[in-house]
């Protein structure tokens, strides 16, 4: 009823042996598939094929860019400097508004100047690195335009604003008697009048030429003109006087705040106002300049001064 099973004399195999022999063999089929077909260059990691013809024209096409966004940038730096700017009485959006709105009709300046064998190799990266050009090329050149030594935008200051009194008690104790509140300034004198005349002291300040800053200096009282003038900040009597001011033994009162430090560059003038007599005065002044390309406004101040009888 029961039988024997045959005995296995060959070799034994075990599975882990099997399995190893097996992924073997898979993976040389595998690269002996793969060798039958044609390869291409760079394939195993996913380059394209070379073409030195097709890398040349893009190269080519890459320069005519450069070239054509710099040239037109740095004519528009020109144009708008030595012909829209003389033109206008001072900053205004166009200066900057106009220059940027081209960086929107590169693409049309591109196929309209450039061949179309060219042009049309042009992408959207091209069209951002063209604008990044024009942009920075376009705001240097105007830098180096409108600053000196080949112009000058910069408006002249007035780094302080001071009295001061050449004679009697209000020269020697005109900080005793000085009370200043805002841009509304108190002297307080023994007499009817100052025994002295008050001089105003100012300094002055421009980047280049201080020789062309022209200071407007006007006393008034009661709607009665005292003073009026106009002069130079350099070559006229009031840069001598302000010299000969310094050598007076008086105390000096600043109407400013806060006053600018003072440079080597910087100059002085002095304005006779005369003796005053008790009373409530308006002075002002200011300083401009006939600057390139346009004139330009500088520092200006009005001060209330009331002069106290004790």
């Amino acid at each position: 009823m029961w039988g024997r099973a045959p005995v296995w004399n060959g070799p034994m195999v075990d599975i882990d042996t099997a399995l190893r022999s097996a992924a073997m063999d898979g993976r040389k089929a595998k690269r002996q598939s793969d060798g039958s077909k044609p390869r291409r260059a760079g394939g195993s990691v996913g380059l394209e094929p070379f073409d030195p013809s097709e890398f040349k024209k893009k190269e080519v096409a890459d320069t005519y860019s450069m070239w054509l966004v710099i040239i037109g940038s740095v004519s528009l730096a020109f144009i708008m400097r030595y012909f829209v700017m003389p033109n206008t009485d001072g900053p205004s959006p166009i200066l900057w508004l106009l220059p940027l709105s081209f960086v929107f009709a590169l693409p049309s300046l591109h196929r309209l100047v450039i061949p179309s064998e060219f042009s049309d190799l042009y992408t959207g990266g091209n069209w951002f690195r063209s604008g990044m050009l024009w942009i920075f090329t376009w705001l240097s050149i105007s830098i180096l335009l409108v600053n000196p030594p080949l112009a000058d935008i910069s408006p002249p200051e007035i780094t302080d604003a001071s009295i001061l009194f050449d004679d009697g008690s209000e020269a020697q104790n005109l900080s005793n008697n000085f009370i200043r509140s805002g841009t509304t300034i108190e002297i307080t004198i023994d007499g009817a009048a100052t025994e002295g005349d008050m001089w105003l002291v100012l300094g002055v300040r421009d980047n280049i030429n201080l020789e062309s800053c022209s200071i407007n200096v006007s006393m008034v009282r009661s709607e009665e003109i005292l003073l009026e003038t106009t002069f130079n900040a350099i070559g006229s009597n009031a840069s001598d006087d302000f010299l000969t001011l310094q050598s007076l033994n008086s105390s000096t009162m600043s109407l400013v705040s806060d006053p600018l430090p003072i440079r080597d560059e910087d100059v002085g003038v002095a304005i006779e106002i005369g003796s005053l007599e008790s009373g409530t005065y308006s002075l002002s002044y200011s300083v401009s300049q006939a600057g390139d390309p346009w004139d330009l406004s500088g520092t200006n101040g009005q001060y209330t001064i009331k002069i106290i009888n004790d």
